[in-house]
């Protein structure tokens, strides 16, 4: 159900993202309206304004009139007013979906902003970027501008508008699965609300940390976050649809628990409403899924197809594609549990396939991973390409996560500078720099708070990804299986059968009395012969198929030879890899074997990054009860003193410590590098 989360934040945050100020009034510096109504010297202006905005015209006819409103404000109105105008026609481009337009228009506002210095439009025009970017999902953008709005409004006190982009940065934060980041920004707008008391508003901060930590697994904050916003929805007039957003929150955060008799108690309580289908039919599809695939979790199984598809029917009529995902990956799960494997897989590539058309990764990431578990002939390649996908994605994730990093930072630094610049006397010196030292210690905390968090994150990712590796050991191991039983069948049926009865026939050919000339009882002679040889022949083959050649104990070397294989291809080295014939890898650790191979995949990537080698040898071997690699490079060496050591040494010394093993790295420069890792493998490991 987790993509059904991803929709309904979608859904919910829509509200927000939307361009609230556009009306013909705006909130004052002090809360206070501001008047900013079209004067009667401006009529043409008016005009053309209103005549895009009539629902009696044509859209092309209303594009055509808002273009000349433009034009007329372009050509002779004073700046205040141009600025005013400008700001109303990117909002009515943006929803007439003329983007490029929306654009132009909004580039003349944030110009003219800048012109006159008007920080209250240019946080406006900034935030319309920040809602365009994000509808277009060009989150990088959408952050950059979304926090240059936070900037001008806080610039200029207004607590609203800055509490206001705050949510905005912490949702796109939460979409970048950076949860740390997002929770802060949460709770500083949550702290701006309270001052205000504006009650819908921390709904959503406190729904949205719901999420954040339903996303997490930590069910008890989750669900303590969602009261908490349920609470304060009490103390708003016009409540909407959130009641039931929240019934549903709660109710995925129970089935997540395996709580689902609780959990379809609150999905139920949200389809109370009998008019919810008019209000909202994608949340009420929503409900009826959500329904059906705990009902089917808990194996209830009557009616459920017929429920799924009926949710699914409708999601599809609404064109919302990620939801149709997610009913085809349900109901391909009901249909493998009836044991229509091949309706399963039909459903599965459905899903693949449009998850692939909308570009929704996190989907196609779930959907490969149902289809690994039950399409057991291309398993390996879907985890395969699960693995590839999602390391992918998480690279993708830390850049942004980086980039956003990088803005917050230059931002931070400007101001800090401009501080300095306005110091006047000793007192301001004074304050400034006891402000600066506590606000260092805070951050320091938060700093560690953060990687806390982070290093939680990553331990649950490295736990999946070691899931996912041994799923492939056993995979492969049951096919090297039933290709050694296949043949041990084979080496039966020709030793017992097949060599059985020319042993007979040989044996009635011997014993017949053949009269003849001389030339013929030679000729019976060397058939006997020939027969006595096809017998050796056969019984050769036999014995070599019934060998342990093929013992499973080749399985995980079989997965290192194709690795070395594969980076030597891409970082054109020669290779020698060596290992003891001896190690039967069926009686070691998994998580040894993936910690081994993840140590071997980082080395590998060193040398075709950095040392440039042609020749690397690569060797296991074992010594009692330790186990040892060796890996060696001709490349052009580092020196190993450098405090300033990669990544990459870090994360094979720290994977070599998880199995309490001993990592040494010795390296000359220009004249390569040795990797020398040793560990117990008599122990067990969790």
């Amino acid at each position: 159900m987790k993509t059904s989360f991803l929709n309904l934040v979608g859904l919910i945050i829509s509200v927000y993202l939307l361009f609230s100020f556009a009306s013909c009034e705006k909130e004052g510096l002090n809360g206070t309206l501001v008047n900013t109504s079209i004067t009667s010297k401006n009529d043409s202006v008016t005009y053309w304004f209103n005549q895009s905005k009539s629902n009696k015209l044509t859209l092309d006819e209303r594009k055509g009139a808002l273009n000349k409103a433009y034009n007329a404000v372009n050509s002779k109105l004073a700046d205040s007013i141009r600025l005013n105008y400008f700001s109303k026609i990117a909002y009515e481009a943006e929803r007439l979906n003329s983007y490029e337009f929306f654009k132009k228009a909004n580039f003349k506002n944030l110009a003219l902003a800048k012109k006159v210095n008007n920080k209250l439009e240019s946080g406006l025009a900034h935030w319309n970027y920040g809602a365009y970017y994000s509808k277009k999902e060009k989150i990088d953008s959408a952050y950059y501008h979304f926090h240059k709005a936070y900037e001008d409004f806080k610039s200029v006190n207004n607590e609203k508008y800055t509490a206001r982009m705050l949510y905005n940065l912490g949702y796109i934060q939460g979409k970048i699965k950076d949860y740390t980041g997002s929770e802060i920004s949460l709770y500083e707008a949550i702290a701006i609300y309270k001052k205000l008391k504006l009650y819908e508003d921390l709904y959503e901060c406190y729904n949205y940390l719901g999420l954040i930590y339903m996303e997490l697994e930590e069910f008890d904050m989750a669900i303590y976050y969602q009261n908490e916003a349920l609470n304060y929805l009490e103390k708003v007039e016009n409540k909407k649809l959130f009641k039931e957003f929240s019934l549903n929150n709660l109710g995925l955060i129970l089935s997540k628990q395996r709580k689902y008799k609780e959990s379809l108690e609150y999905f139920s309580k949200a389809l109370n409403d009998n008019n919810l289908k008019n209000k909202n039919m994608e949340l009420y599809a929503m409900l009826m899924d959500n329904i059906a695939y705990t009902k089917f979790l808990q194996r209830d199984t009557l009616n459920i197809e017929v429920e799924l598809n009926r949710a699914h029917d409708i999601r599809d009529s609404l064109q919302k594609f990620s939801g149709v995902v997610v009913s085809k990956r349900h109901l391909s799960e009901y249909k493998a549990f009836q044991k229509d494997t091949i309706s399963a897989l039909n459903y599965l590539s459905e899903a693949y396939n449009l998850a692939g058309q909308v570009d929704n990764n996190r989907d196609k990431l779930a959907t490969l991973l149902l289809l690994s578990k039950i399409d057991q002939k291309n398993s390996n390649k879907y985890l395969k390409e699960y693995v590839h996908l999602n390391d992918s994605l998480q690279i993708a994730d830390r850049k942004t996560r980086n980039k956003f990093t990088r803005i917050r930072f230059e931002t931070d630094e400007y101001i800090e500078e401009t501080e300095k610049l306005s110091e006047q006397n000793l007192l301001i010196t004074l304050g400034a720099f006891f402000t600066i030292l506590i606000l260092s210690l805070a951050y320091f905390l938060r700093v560690q708070s953060n990687k806390n968090k982070e290093l939680r994150f990553e331990k649950e990712q490295q736990k999946t990804n070691q899931e996912i590796f041994s799923l492939m050991l056993k995979q492969q191991s049951k096919m090297e299986e039933g290709r050694l039983n296949e043949r041990h069948r084979i080496s039966e049926d020709l030793h017992d059968g097949v060599l059985g009865k020319i042993f007979g026939t040989r044996l009635g050919l011997g014993f017949l009395n053949i009269t003849g000339d001389e030339a013929t009882i030679k000729k019976h002679q060397l058939y006997i012969d020939e027969l006595q040889n096809i017998e050796k022949e056969i019984r050769t083959i036999s014995h070599e198929l019934k060998s342990e050649i093929l013992s499973s104990k080749e399985n995980f070397l079989r997965i290192i030879k194709d690795l070395i294989e594969k980076r030597s291809n891409l970082g054109q080295f020669e290779y020698e890899f060596n290992y003891d014939q001896e190690i039967n890898w069926n009686y070691i650790n998994d998580e040894i074997k993936i910690h081994i191979y993840r140590i071997i995949q980082e080395a590998l990537q060193n040398i075709i990054k950095y040392a440039k080698a042609t020749n690397v040898e690569i060797r296991i071997d074992k010594e009692n009860d330790n186990l040892n690699l060796f890996i060696k490079d001709n490349g052009c060496g580092f020196n190993v003193q450098d405090k300033r050591k990669g990544i990459g040494l870090k994360n094979m010394k720290s994977r070599a410590e998880k199995i309490e093993g001993i990592f040494k790295v010795s390296s000359v420069i220009g004249s390569g590098t040795t990797i020398y890792i040793t560990c117990p493998i008599n122990e067990n490991y969790e």
